[in-house]
């Protein structure tokens, strides 16, 4: 049966081979492949990140969007830091190109959150929401357990 769960298990997979076969062309000795394909050297870089970061927010569900962006962005330096160690040229707009891919694919969840409070609390402060963020809120601790079962269970494993 197809569910999401299957259609995710599959992407993982397909995301495996995409991003291998991304890094081989970004580190190898493959320079200006992307004209073949009519694209900019930045143009590449930005939709290939826009591709990695959705990706992630596919194969990563539970894990914030933000984080997931932010992993990408030291994916994206971190290409640029081996590619200066091999041979090809270290460039910050190729990063800055990377980020504005990585942006690209963040904003539609940033506006989608910003219309979700507008429609459900439009006149609390963002102090306000915040606070009301279940992703803030810690957790509560686990309840001591009774001092005659802490005793029994000492006495029934001695260190």
């Amino acid at each position: 049966m197809l569910t999401p769960r299957t259609l995710q298990r599959c992407f993982k997979a397909v995301f495996a081979i995409a991003f291998a076969s991304l890094m081989v062309v970004m580190l190898g000795p493959f320079q200006d492949l992307e004209l073949r394909f009519g694209l900019t050297d930045k143009e590449a870089h930005a939709i290939a990140f826009f591709a990695v970061t959705n990706a992630l927010f596919i194969i990563a569900p539970r894990r914030r969007r933000t984080d997931l962006a932010v992993v990408a962005a030291a994916l994206g330096l971190a290409i640029e830091i081996l590619q200066g160690l091999t041979g090809r040229d270290m460039s910050l707009a190729d990063f800055v190109a990377d980020a504005a891919g990585i942006t690209a694919a963040v904003l539609p969840g940033v506006v989608e959150r910003l219309r979700h409070q507008l429609r459900v609390h439009p006149d609390l402060s963002v102090r306000q929401l915040r606070a009301m963020d279940r992703r803030k809120r810690r957790r509560r601790p686990a309840p001591e357990a009774a001092p005659e079962v802490q005793d029994a269970a000492s006495s029934a494993n001695p260190a």
